[in-house]
């Protein structure tokens, strides 16, 4: 480590040095000048890096630490001490010191070198020897920030999406699992166009729900295997510049990078990762993120029409369709007194258009490629970062506060149903298409029932009519 020329420093603060000079780093800080650097020329939003990209760092760089061990190129103290500090900060002991912003550029660098600068400081004093172990030299060892964040980003989306919002999500379908089954013979009004159509049950409906959301889930699954990719031995264009490749590095990495995750309580995966099929390609494309969120979108849609349709049939209490309730959560108006609001539906529906507007970004910035490198990966995988956890807390806040809590109204749903003029779709294969028609019309005009119009038409008899006429059994057929 360099002495510095200057006399006076700030009290409570080092100086630290980069190739562009000196910065004063606070004495308790394992980060150095670039993470400083990085902290006052990013002062973009009031958001840190994801601790769980971090956190997926410190597996990536104990990884590499064990490959180039096994290559020859590093030596075993400094390897085991680059473990062990890889350790801490996957344990999250070292979060405080982690301080680069989110919305950041650079492909990364900042949060790269900032995990270098911890890591190596960290090492260091484990070792009881200052600067034994250097950020770029050991710490950053046959890596380049252009594939180290990449296969970091790759890890912590899978972590989030099978550790947060997967887990979020199978809790709502259990909710709706639960409902489904509690009132399988529930006989209600069905809708299409938001107009009358043929019954069906409660049940039936929730049904519906709950696959929407197991077949999204099904989408997300499959989209995640194409980010079990590791891109380590790409270094800065894909040629593996300064990497030991033909020693076999990056099978070595990607090995290495499985039995850590393996064997790590902290950060885990379900499945394991393959080495990357080309390099070259690995610097700059980002199309297994954008696959990954667009299946994202997908449930973020159906939860925006589940929203909707649950946020509708509460409505009321006395005019609306109130055929369930849900649960009375805050008093919903400033000046209307009593009045209660489906702030969770509400909320849902905001949380999924957000998610749409998140994929764009994240589609846009995966475009933002020129030859061998994305620049733009940092703003994208943050969009992405912010969509699945924002959205996992969404999913269990509507299930929790809402989906869990609806009760049904019996009687509302009954009185729908037998002045549903679309009960008539029993009599088409009895008296057919057009005389059915002209019931339904005949009713709707004079103010009658079903009943009463048919009858009053002479189409069927009453007996007749309540034989073919049974709701229930219009919904199992």
């Amino acid at each position: 480590m360099k002495k510095t020329n200057k006399t006076s420093v700030k009290a409570g603060y080092r100086v630290e040095h980069d190739s562009l000079g000196e910065m004063l780093v606070p004495n308790w800080a394992y980060w150095g000048a670039q993470t400083q650097r990085s902290m006052k020329n990013f002062q973009i939003a009031d958001q840190i890096v994801s601790l769980d990209l971090i956190h997926a760092f410190g597996a990536v760089k104990h990884a590499a630490a064990t490959a180039n061990e096994k290559c020859g190129k590093l030596d075993h103290n400094r390897a085991r001490l680059i473990r062990q500090a890889c350790e801490e900060i996957m344990a999250g002991k070292l979060d405080k010191h982690f301080p680069t912003n989110s919305y950041q550029a650079g492909a990364g660098t900042q949060t790269n070198m900032n995990v270098n600068e911890v890591i190596a400081r960290r090492a260091s004093k484990i070792a009881g020897k200052p600067g034994y172990v250097h950020e770029n030299d050991h710490a950053n060892m046959s890596q380049s920030t252009n594939d180290a964040y990449p296969t970091s980003a790759n890890l912590c989306a899978i972590y989030m999406v099978e550790n947060k919002l997967l887990p979020a999500l199978d809790r709502l379908i259990a909710t709706y699992k639960r409902l489904e089954k509690e009132h399988a013979n529930l006989v209600k009004l069905g809708r299409t166009h938001i107009q009358d159509a043929v019954p069906i049950t409660f049940g039936q409906e929730v049904s519906g729900w709950r696959f929407a959301c197991e077949n999204a889930r099904e989408m997300i699954v499959r989209a995640l295997d194409s980010l079990y990719v590791c891109t380590m031995g790409a270094t800065a264009v894909g040629t593996g510049s300064t990497c030991p490749l033909k020693k076999g590095y990056a099978k070595f990495c990607c090995d290495a990078l499985n039995k850590v995750l393996k064997n790590n309580k902290h950060f885990s995966v379900a499945k394991e990762f393959r080495v990357v099929p080309n390099l070259f390609y690995s610097t700059w494309s980002k199309d297994a993120l954008i696959f990954v969120h667009g299946a994202i979108k997908a449930l973020a849609m159906n939860l925006y029409k589940i929203s909707m349709d649950v946020r509708f049939l509460a409505s009321g209490p006395r005019s609306g369709f109130g055929e369930i309730n849900i649960p009375q959560n805050e008093p919903g108006s400033s000046i209307m007194p009593g009045k209660v609001n489906p702030t969770q539906c509400e909320g849902m529906s905001m949380m999924c258009v957000d998610v749409v507007g998140r994929d764009i970004v994240v589609a846009w910035l995966g475009g933002g490629a020129n030859f061998e490198l994305n620049t733009f990966g940092t703003i994208q995988f943050a969009n992405f970062a912010d969509s699945v956890n924002r959205f996992a807390n969404y999913i269990d806040s509507f299930n929790k506060n809402c989906c869990a809590g609806i009760t049904v109204n019996p009687k509302k749903m009954k009185y729908y149903v037998d002045n549903s003029l679309m009960l008539v779709t029993a009599l088409k294969d009895v008296i057919g298409y057009h005389k059915s028609a002209e019931i339904a019309l005949y009713a709707q005009r004079n103010g009658l029932t079903l009943k009463e119009a048919a009858h009053k038409l002479g189409y069927i008899s009453e007996k007749d009519y309540d034989k073919y006429v049974v709701p229930a059994k219009m919904c199992h057929n």
